[in-house]
C-alpha cells in the first residue's frame, strides 16, 4: 500500500505523511525525535513571552516565571520559543535575540555568569570578578542584539542556604537591570520559593502556571493532536473514551508522560505489524506510571 492510500492521510502532519512508506526502524526513529505539540495553555504562555520580547526598553523591564511540575512541558515550551527566534548569520543587530541557559546546580553567581559566557563563546576565567563578567555579558548582549534571557531549572538554587539563594536572586535582578531586557525564569513549583526570597524580586516575576492535565475535553483534543504526529499506517483514534482513560491513568496527566505512553505503544504497533494503538499495544509496551516508578526507585535505593 502506498502512503496516498492510507485512510487517515488527511489527519496527519505533512512530515508524518512522508514517513508512512519508510521502514519500521526509520519510523521508530522519527517517533523518538522531539516534536512540538501545540495546546491552548502553552500557546497562551508563548504569546506572553512574545509580548515581552517586543516590549520597548524601559527602566524596569517586565519578567516572567513559568511554573509547572517536572515532565510537564516547561522546557519544551521555552525551547520552542527559543528555536522560533534563532541566531542569524549577522554579527550584530538581532544576531542572537533570545539567550537560553540553565541555572547552575547551586546558587552560585559566578557559575551562572560562566554559563552565559560559555553560550556566548567568550573566553573567561572562573576566578574573574563578577563585575567583570557582568560587563562582558552586557557588552556582548548589546553587540549581538540579545533582547531576552531565559533561565531554566531556576529551582536549582534551593539547594543552597537562604542567604545564598537571596544573593543569587539579587544578582539576577541586578543583571536584568543592567541589561535592560526581560528575563524568563522556568522551574518547578519550588521556583516560587526561590523568587519569594525578596519582595522586590517576587513582584518582578509574574508566575504563569502549566497545570497537570485533567481528563476533559482539552485532554482529548491533545490526544488528537499527538495522533497527527504518529507514522502509523492505520488510525488509532486515541480520543476514544477507552484509550483516553488508559493513557490518562498511566501518564497521571503529565504531558511528558502522555507523549511517552503513546510513543512506546506506537513502537509496539510498528514492531508487531498492527500499525495502530489499542489498549493491547499500550499493555504490551509495559509502561509504568510515574508514581509507581518513584516507589520502585525509593525501594531500590532504600
Amino acid at each position: 500500500m502506498r502512503a496516498a492510500d492510507y485512510e487517515h492521510m488527511d489527519l496527519l502532519l505533512p512530515e508524518t505523511k512522508e514517513m508512512l512508506d519508510s521502514n519500521g526502524d526509520d519510523r521508530i526513529e522519527y517517533l523518538r525525535t522531539d516534536k512540538w505539540i501545540p495546546y491552548p495553555r502553552a500557546n497562551q504562555i508563548l504569546k506572553k513571552i512574545e509580548e515581552l520580547l517586543k516590549e520597548p526598553t524601559k527602566t524596569r523591564m517586565s519578567n516572567l516565571l513559568i511554573v509547572g511540575e517536572s515532565n510537564n512541558g516547561k522546557t519544551s515550551l521555552v525551547k520552542k520559543f527559543w528555536r522560533s527566534h534563532p541566531p542569524s548569520d549577522g554579527l550584530y543587530e538581532d544576531a542572537y535575540p533570545v539567550m537560553y541557559v540553565q541555572a547552575p546546580p547551586v546558587p552560585d553567581e559566578r557559575r551562572f555568569y560562566d554559563a552565559i559566557l560559555t553560550v556566548l563563546l567568550v573566553p573567561f576565567r572562573h576566578r574573574d570578578a563578577p563585575s567583570q563578567k557582568i560587563a562582558d555579558i552586557s557588552y556582548y548582549f548589546n553587540k549581538i542584539g540579545t533582547r531576552m534571557l531565559i533561565v531554566d531549572e531556576i529551582h536549582n538554587i534551593l539547594s543552597g542556604s537562604v542567604p545564598k539563594q537571596r544573593a543569587f536572586m539579587n544578582a539576577l535582578k541586578n543583571l536584568g537591570n543592567q541589561l535592560a531586557i526581560p528575563i524568563v525564569l522556568v522551574g518547578t513549583k519550588d521556583a516560587l520559593m526561590a523568587t519569594n526570597t525578596d519582595m522586590q524580586i517576587s513582584s518582578r516575576f509574574k508566575p504563569e502556571h502549566l497545570p497537570v492535565w485533567r481528563l476533559d475535553r482539552e485532554f482529548v483534543q491533545l490526544l488528537a493532536s499527538i495522533e497527527t504526529t504518529l507514522p502509523l499506517r492505520k488510525p488509532s483514534d486515541l480520543a476514544t473514551k477507552e484509550l483516553a482513560q488508559e493513557i490518562y491513568r498511566l501518564s497521571e496527566g503529565y504531558i511528558g508522560e502522555i507523549v511517552a505512553v503513546i510513543g512506546e505503544a506506537a513502537v509496539v504497533a510498528i514492531q508487531s505489524g498492527s500499525e495502530r494503538i489499542t489498549t493491547k499495544e499500550i499493555k504490551e509496551s509495559g509502561f509504568i506510571p510515574p508514581s509507581k516508578r518513584r516507589v520502585i526507585t525509593e525501594l531500590e535505593s532504600g
